[in-house]
């Protein structure tokens, strides 16, 4: 099959997702002809960093703003159509470029962007091949909603009554998840783990922002050492190296482990018993999988406000803004049995750790 698949690289989850479905279909068939394109560095590599520097600066300067834009365009005929602009933006790219030699014979879309202009490409019969989204958090967005789309992937079925809420038929409709790498189905023994990456066998924390690093990453770590005596912290950056030169060069108490931008994300959660983080799609996706209790913080207003209401109402996550508070809510879980056992099983409930791999089965046995 010749699969092409569209991701805009804002933050890391979109990317991920699209490597993990090429993956997925190379596994099944080596054979399998994918190309991934990066939406809008098809146009041009410095708009694509002139629009992931403002989204930083929107998130890092204005956060509340990005949240109205967010509520404003959920609507199917919203006062700002993102998907209009899109499409006069970006739809005659198509044509100029060496990946419309390419004859799809499905397309993926990891964001609302490309889906929209794929969309609109079917619409005037430029392109006739399958369309499947890929909605990557927790709640459905109106700009991924598209006449053409073919099929919609979301995370579980209590998001079902969202999609129809749209109009879309059940049919169209594939709760199989957001898909995470083959690591999140793997079983793990988290004592071989911690030998392994020689770490010490005592309460573990994990704090992590995302591939971005965004958040309060370091005044949490720096928190939790003033409150406790004897834990063990990891703390991710991702690709955020001014954020890992500043955890390197903490002095604490306890034992502080800190990475940047890692492969083996599957492994520290494992060995973690709490997880903080903020609440990306993907991230609470493989977060999720192992089942582990999660504490949310700094949720972007928007797309990661309304995970962490899916979660919350949920029973997964606890939250709150206060970071001088995130200390007492690790107690809360580590000291009651009861609590961190229902928010592993209703973990299970949620969790999707064979999503990719379903995705895939259904594209072979229903469109190849």
């Amino acid at each position: 099959m010749n699969i092409l698949i569209f991701s805009v690289s804002i933050g890391n989850g979109h990317d991920q997702v699209a490597h993990t479905i090429r993956n997925e279909f190379l596994l099944k068939d080596p054979k399998n002809n994918i190309k991934i394109i990066n939406t809008i560095s098809l146009i041009s590599p410095l708009l694509d960093k002139v629009i992931l520097d403002s989204y930083l600066n929107i998130l890092k300067f204005y956060p509340k703003a990005w949240g109205k834009i967010y509520e404003k365009t959920n609507k199917l005929d919203p006062i700002i159509d993102i998907n209009d602009i899109t499409n006069k933006l970006l739809s005659k790219v198509w044509f100029r470029k060496p990946m419309f030699d390419f004859e799809p014979d499905i397309v993926f879309c990891t964001h609302s962007f490309p889906a929209s202009i794929v969309s609109n490409l079917k619409e005037k019969k430029k392109i006739n091949c399958p369309l499947i989204s890929i909605i990557t958090d927790f709640n459905i967005h109106s700009s991924y909603i598209n006449d053409y789309t073919d099929y919609y992937v979301i995370h579980h079925e209590n998001l079902i009554s969202i999609m129809k809420d749209f109009g879309i038929p059940k049919n169209k409709i594939l709760p199989f998840g957001i898909p995470v790498r083959k690591e999140f189905s793997m079983e793990l023994n988290k004592d071989e783990l911690i030998g392994k990456l020689k770490l010490n066998n005592i309460n573990t924390v994990i704090v992590m922002g995302g591939g971005l690093g965004l958040g309060s990453i370091n005044k949490i770590v720096k928190e939790i050492d003033r409150k406790f005596n004897n834990i063990q912290v990891i703390a991710v950056a991702g690709r955020n190296k001014k954020l890992e030169t500043k955890l390197k060069k903490l002095n604490t108490k306890n034992n502080l482990i800190v990475y940047g931008f890692i492969n083996n994300i599957h492994e520290l959660i494992e060995i973690s018993d709490v997880v903080i983080t903020k609440p990306g799609g993907v991230t609470i996706a493989e977060v999720l999988c192992r089942e582990k209790p999660i504490i949310i913080f700094s949720p972007i207003p928007g797309q990661e406000s309304d995970n962490a209401e899916f979660l919350l109402n949920n029973g997964v996550a606890v939250t709150t803004s206060d970071v001088t508070k995130i200390p007492l809510l690790i107690n809360q879980i580590l000291e009651n049995n009861i609590r961190r056992e229902s928010m592993r099983k209703l973990s299970a409930y949620l969790k999707k750790p064979f999503s990719a791999k379903n995705l895939v089965e259904f594209v072979i046995n229903n469109i190849s």
